[in-house]
C-alpha cells in the first residue's frame, strides 16, 4: 500500500499541472488503478448491497446522464469545425482515443456513479489536489466515473460543464495524467458546444420551462433538444425522429433546427399551452450516399396541467 501511495504523490507531484501530454506506462497504470479500486471499493459495495449512494433521479444526475450520451456529439462537434475548436494534431489524436474508449464502454450498465458526502467520505480529495472533486475515476477504460453529488449542485443545468468534465474524466481513463492537458482540451470542447448551444426559457405557472438545443448545421450532426420543468428532465430527440419522413428510396440520416421562437401563451380549462416553433431541416440519404435537405417547420407543443407538462411534437 505504501508503495503505491508513494508511485500516486510522485505521478501526481510531477504531472498534475503540466499542459504537456503525460501517459502512463502499463504498469505504473496497473499499480494506480489497483489503488483507486480500492479506495472506491466500500461505494461499490454500498451500491451492490442495495445502499443508495445515488439513485439517478435527481436534476443533477439527470443532467450528468444527458452529458455523458451527448459526448460523441460534442466530440465531432469539435472534430468537425477543428479550426473554430482550436484543437492540434495531438489533441485530435486524443478526442478520437477519448472517442473509441467511450463506444468500448457502451456496455455498462451504469457507467457514471453518483455518490453522496455521505459515502465519499474522504473519496473525492487526494494528497495533492485538496479541494474536493466534482468527478473522480481511475486509469482504466473499464473504470467507473465517480460524480460528487454536492459539488455537482453548482453546475446542476451546466451542460457544457458537464461535458468539460466527463472529456477531462475519460482522458484519465486512456491513461493521461496531466490535469491540466486534460482541463485545457475539455475546455475546447466546451467552448465549440457552447457556440451551437441554446438555451430557450418561459415561466408556466412560476416555474421555469427550459429547452435546449444543440444544433450545427455544418457537418449533418443531428440537433439535440430536450426541455427540464419542475425538476423532470426529458429529452426530444427520439420523438421528432418519429416524425421525419423521406422521400421514395431515401433514408433520414438526421436532422438540424434553428429559428426557435416561442409563441403566445393560451389558456383554458385549468390548463396552459404554450409552443415553441423550429424551422427544420430533415438531411435525407439517398442509395447513392448523397445528401438532400428536406425544409418544414416543427412545433413543440407543451400543455401544463396540475403541475405536470406534457410534449406534443408536430411538423408542418
Amino acid at each position: 500500500m505504501r508503495s503505491y501511495l508513494i508511485l500516486s504523490v510522485l505521478l501526481f507531484s510531477n504531472c498534475i499541472f503540466s499542459k504537456e501530454l503525460e501517459r502512463l506506462t502499463p504498469s505504473q497504470s496497473y499499480i494506480l488503478t489497483k489503488n483507486f479500486n480500492k479506495k472506491s471499493l466500500p461505494i461499490m459495495k454500498a451500491l451492490g448491497s442495495g445502499d443508495i449512494v445515488g439513485n439517478g433521479s435527481g436534476l443533477v444526475e439527470q443532467n450528468f446522464t444527458f452529458a455523458y450520451y451527448n459526448l460523441q456529439n460534442a466530440i465531432f462537434n469539435c472534430l468537425g469545425n477543428k479550426y473554430e475548436c482550436q484543437i492540434d494534431a495531438q489533441e485530435e489524436l486524443i478526442l478520437r482515443e477519448i472517442n473509441q474508449a467511450f463506444i468500448a464502454k457502451a456496455y455498462m450498465k451504469r457507467p457514471l456513479i453518483f455518490v453522496s458526502k455521505e459515502f465519499a467520505g474522504d473519496f473525492f480529495h487526494n494528497e495533492v489536489d485538496i479541494t474536493s472533486r466534482i468527478a473522480k475515476t481511475g486509469f482504466s477504460r473499464r473504470g467507473h466515473i465517480f460524480i460528487n453529488l454536492e459539488e455537482s449542485q453548482f453546475i446542476t443545468n451546466d451542460i457544457p460543464a458537464m461535458i468539460s468534465i466527463l472529456i477531462h474524466e475519460l482522458g484519465h481513463q486512456i491513461g493521461i495524467i496531466s490535469h491540466s492537458f486534460l482541463d485545457q482540451l475539455g475546455t475546447k470542447v466546451r467552448n465549440q458546444w457552447n457556440k451551437n448551444w441554446q438555451s430557450f426559457e418561459f415561466e408556466v405557472n412560476g416555474t421555469p420551462l427550459t429547452l435546449r438545443l444543440l444544433s450545427n448545421a455544418n457537418n449533418y450532426i443531428s440537433s439535440n433538444l430536450s426541455y427540464t420543468y419542475n425538476g423532470k428532465f426529458e429529452h426530444l430527440g427520439e420523438t421528432i425522429y418519429k416524425h421525419l419522413s423521406c422521400g421514395d428510396k431515401e433514408v433520414v440520416y438526421g436532422f438540424n433546427l434553428n429559428n426557435g421562437h416561442w409563441q403566445r401563451p393560451t389558456y383554458s380549462d385549468n390548463k396552459t399551452t404554450i409552443t415553441m416553433n423550429f424551422w427544420l431541416d430533415t438531411y435525407c440519404e439517398n442509395q447513392d450516399k448523397m445528401m438532400r435537405v428536406k425544409q418544414s417547420d416543427l412545433s413543440i407543443q407543451f400543455t401544463h396541467k396540475d403541475g405536470k407538462i406534457q410534449a406534443r411534437v408536430f411538423i408542418f
